[in-house]
């Protein structure tokens, strides 16, 4: 005979299984958060464990955070800055790169921040339609872009896209095959959108928007707040795992997801009981 109490016994051990079996699927996985305005550097050493939080403060507010591939380093954005930081402690290394007179990002503007590891350089984009590159030292030989920053093509939909003429705010980026230690054979760009709420491609110089799909989180389209992240983890070649963290409007607090780079599905790994997230970057430890 069906037994309702039989199955309601075990549901605690049925979830507890799930919930054991989804964070080893993260496992090795470390994630970087931005907090309190860009001051707090909060490190997810495990993403199997996100809510295990050690924070550092940082000398200078940064607006974004991108992991860099092919050194390990940890680099931070800021108006007229950038940085090195230091995983583990949060100290701050100024990069003394050249801004090119046109690279001011307004000081309201979300910022995303992430390693094209084709070129081993870094995209900035922003929801003021920003789309500049950081060329960093010794990139290519003798070239006279490297360690200065360049703006490229403004962000907007491509023309035959189902959001076309509608203006982009762009939160957070990232490309694929994020390989540690080397470089890419190739890479693909995405990004996310707090106006349309979309997963989009991003085509790099030419700041080319198309519509991947509307985010969607337990079969329900969500409306982002545009704090948060998003970045990718490659451990091989043509292998990547997204992850975001968002922040639904009207939340008090952010949640960390995988992110479907085909349908633009969204599931939740874990509320991370914090808000107000400003950047987010991920990198394999093993």
């Amino acid at each position: 005979m069906f037994k309702w109490s039989t199955v309601l016994a075990a549901l605690p051990l049925m979830l507890a299984f799930d919930t054991a079996a989804v964070a080893m699927h993260h496992a090795n996985t470390t994630g970087y958060g931005l907090a309190n305005g860009g001051k707090t550097l909060a490190v997810m050493s495990d993403l199997a464990k996100p809510t295990e939080i050690k924070k550092y403060e940082l000398s200078t507010a940064v607006s974004a955070i991108a992991y860099r591939p092919v050194t390990g380093d940890l680099l931070g954005f800021s108006n007229g800055k950038l940085f090195v930081i230091d995983k583990s402690s949060g100290k701050m290394t100024d990069l003394s790169a050249k801004f090119m007179e046109d690279t001011k990002i307004a000081a309201d503007a979300m910022v995303g921040f992430d390693f094209n590891n084709k070129i081993d350089a870094v995209r900035v984009v922003s929801s003021k339609g920003d789309n500049l590159v950081y060329f960093p030292k010794g990139f290519g030989k003798d070239d006279p872009k490297a360690n200065s920053v360049k703006r490229f093509t403004s962000l907007a939909y491509d023309k035959a896209d189902k959001n076309a003429g509608k203006t982009p705010m762009i939160f957070a980026n990232a490309y694929t095959n994020a390989i540690n230690g080397k470089k890419a054979g190739g890479t693909f760009q995405y990004a996310l959108d707090a106006g349309t709420n979309s997963l989009v491609s991003l085509a790099n110089n030419a700041g080319t928007l198309k519509t991947i799909g509307t985010i969607m989180i337990g079969g329900k389209a969500a409306d982002v707040s545009g704090m948060g992240g998003f970045d990718i983890v490659s451990p091989s070649e043509g292998t990547d795992q997204a992850y975001a963290i968002l922040q639904i409007e009207g939340a008090k607090t952010s949640g960390l997801y995988t992110i479907d780079l085909k349908t633009a599905e969204a599931k939740l790994i874990s509320d991370l009981g914090m808000g107000g997230i400003s950047g987010f970057a991920v990198s394999k430890t093993k």
